[in-house]
C-alpha cells in the first residue's frame, strides 16, 4: 500500500457541468490542465498558462515507493503561475498542490512499437489570489465580499471551512439587507437571533429565498460542527448564494418586470 497514492478520475470538458451560474467544468478537485479562469482582479482577462509555467518536484520517498511498488508513474508537488491575458492588468495567480503523472503505452504503426503517452493530473491546494467562483454584485458590502473571497480560496484547501465561510457571508448579507441581529426569539424572549431566525425575518419582507439560505446554513453548520463538507455540495451552495444575491441586491427579476411593463406601455396592446 502506497499511502500518498490516490486514484484520481479526470473528467473531460465534455463531462457533467452544473447550472446556469456555476460552470462545473471550471471547478473541480483535479485538472488535466487548468481552465481559463476569469481574472480575479480585472474580471475582463482570462488566466492562461503553459507547460513552462509549472515546476514539478518529486520527493525522494515517493520515488522510492514507486520503484518498490513497480508502478509506471510519477508523483509529487507542483507550483506554477496563471497569468491574466488582459494587457492593462496582467495579474499573476500562484497555484500549488500535488501532481501525478501516469504512463500509458499505445501502439504506433509508424515505428511498429508501443510508445509512452504521459497524462498529468494537477490537484491544487492553494491559489493566490483565488479565482472568483461566482459573480459578486457591485453593491455588495466589503464584509460580505471579504468572506466570499476567503471562501473562494478555501474550496480546494478545506471544503468544510469553505462552507463555514459561506454561512458567515450569509450573516453579513442579512446585515446588508437590514435584517436585525437582535429581537424577539422563537421562545418569546428578546435576545440575539440565530441565523435561522434571521432568515425567517427576511422571508417576511423578501419572500422566496428561505430554502436557499437555509440550505447554506445547514451545509455551513455541518462544516463547522462535523468538519466535513462534500465538494459538490459546496459548489451548489455557491450557486444558490449567487442567485439569492442577484435577486436580493441587484433585484434582477424586479428590473426585468419593470422593463417588460415599460415596453408594454410604450407599444400598447398588440392587435388581435
Amino acid at each position: 500500500m502506497v499511502p500518498w497514492l490516490n486514484v484520481v478520475i479526470v473528467v473531460s470538458d465534455n463531462g457533467r457541468f452544473g447550472g446556469k451560474f456555476v460552470d462545473r467544468r471550471h471547478w473541480r478537485k483535479s485538472y488535466p490542465s487548468f481552465p481559463r479562469f476569469k481574472c480575479p482582479r480585472c474580471s475582463q482577462g482570462l488566466l492562461t498558462s503553459n507547460k513552462d509555467s509549472f515546476i514539478l518536484k518529486q520527493p525522494e520517498h515517493i520515488r522510492r515507493d514507486i520503484g518498490e511498488a513497480g508502478i509506471d508513474m510519477a508523483a509529487g508537488r507542483f507550483s506554477g503561475f496563471l497569468m491574466c491575458n488582459f494587457k492593462f492588468c496582467g495579474e499573476v495567480v500562484v497555484v500549488a498542490g500535488d501532481y501525478q503523472e501516469h504512463v500509458h503505452y499505445q501502439y504506433d504503426d509508424r515505428v511498429d512499437e508501443e510508445v509512452p503517452d504521459v497524462t498529468t493530473t494537477y490537484t491544487p491546494g492553494f491559489f493566490s489570489p483565488p479565482p472568483c467562483i461566482i459573480a459578486l454584485p457591485k453593491k455588495l458590502t466589503d464584509k460580505v465580499e471579504e468572506h466570499l473571497s476567503d471562501a473562494f480560496g478555501l474550496l480546494w484547501v478545506d471544503a468544510a471551512a469553505c462552507a463555514n465561510r459561506l454561512r458567515i457571508a450569509v450573516e453579513y448579507l442579512l446585515d446588508q439587507l437590514a435584517v436585525p441581529r437582535k429581537g424577539k426569539r422563537r421562545n418569546g424572549k428578546n435576545g440575539d437571533l440565530d441565523l435561522s431566525e434571521r432568515i425567517e425575518a427576511l422571508d417576511i419582507v423578501r419572500p422566496g429565498h428561505k430554502s436557499a439560505l437555509n440550505a447554506l446554513r445547514h451545509v455551513g453548520n455541518t462544516g463547522s460542527h462535523e468538519g466535513t463538507a462534500d465538494f459538490e455540495d459546496v459548489l451548489d451552495c455557491f450557486e444558490l448564494l449567487e442567485d439569492a444575491m442577484l435577486e436580493l441586491i441587484e433585484e434582477r427579476k424586479q428590473k426585468l418586470e419593470e422593463t417588460a411593463k415599460r415596453l408594454s406601455q410604450k407599444r400598447g396592446k398588440p392587435q388581435a
